[in-house]
């Protein structure tokens, strides 16, 4: 595994650039740290961190091994947030300590690896911690093709509100339409009228609305990428 490719995962996890020296700075920073400052959950939920890093990088190089577990690029960087936040919060750390203390644990696990991306002690340990994700960021559902059409349809409403009809907004609106026409055909398909499919349609839009609104993750806890999937051309159709 690479150690630069690695940190560079992280770094987008983290608001501030790594140090100029990562492995020496995080080295000190760590050491610095009382050990009565973290908890055994603490240092396992950071360490657990440092492994979502590593995998996270082989992800985005295409290791097959990586590729293997659940994507990280989203909920990797959700499990930082959520977790250096808590550190902070009942640790008494500041954010950079924290950024630090994750930085060394990449440091220490990738000296134990090989080069190798399918290294099985490291394979081990993103297995023991993958509970530990999906109990701090569940997995996202998959959004069915009129959930997607509800959720692209907010999204440009979103962005036309905010920056007027910006190509980004005409690009919305253009996914929004595919999926809407796509939705509306295979509800007419099913045996809808064209009425019944306009209102199937609009109550999604409603309640996907009052979705983003509340305390259950909103629209975020979908995988909105299956949405941009679902609106790629077909080669059957003319949509």
């Amino acid at each position: 595994m690479r150690i630069p490719a690695a940190l560079a995962a992280l770094s987008l996890l983290v608001p501030s650039a790594l140090p100029a020296s990562p492995a020496v700075a995080a080295d000190a920073a760590a050491d610095a740290v009382t050990a009565d400052s973290l908890t055994p959950e603490h240092r396992a939920a950071l360490q657990c961190a440092a492994v979502f890093a590593i995998v996270a990088s082989e992800q985005a190089n295409g290791a097959p091994a990586a590729l293997a577990f659940p994507p990280l690029a989203v909920r990797g960087k959700r499990y930082f947030v959520e977790v250096s936040t808590r550190v902070v919060a009942e640790a008494g750390l500041t954010r950079e300590q924290v950024r630090d203390l994750i930085v060394a644990d990449v440091g220490t696990l990738q000296k134990g690896a090989s080069a190798d991306p399918a290294d099985a002690a490291l394979a081990a340990q993103m297995r023991a911690c993958l509970p530990l994700l999906d109990k701090t960021v569940p997995p996202l559902r998959a959004p069915d093709l009129l959930q997607c059409t509800a959720i692209l349809s907010l999204a440009f409403e979103e962005i036309h509100g905010r920056e007027g009809m910006t190509p980004a907004a005409q690009d919305m609106k253009t996914l929004a339409s595919v999926l809407t026409a796509r939705e509306r055909e295979a509800l007419i398909a099913a045996g809808r009228s064209g009425d019944q499919a306009d209102q199937a349609i609009a109550e999604a839009h409603d309640a996907m609305l009052k979705e983003a609104f509340d305390e259950g993750g909103g629209v975020e806890k979908y995988d909105i990428a299956h949405c941009y999937d679902l609106a790629k051309p077909d080669q059957k159709s003319h949509y």
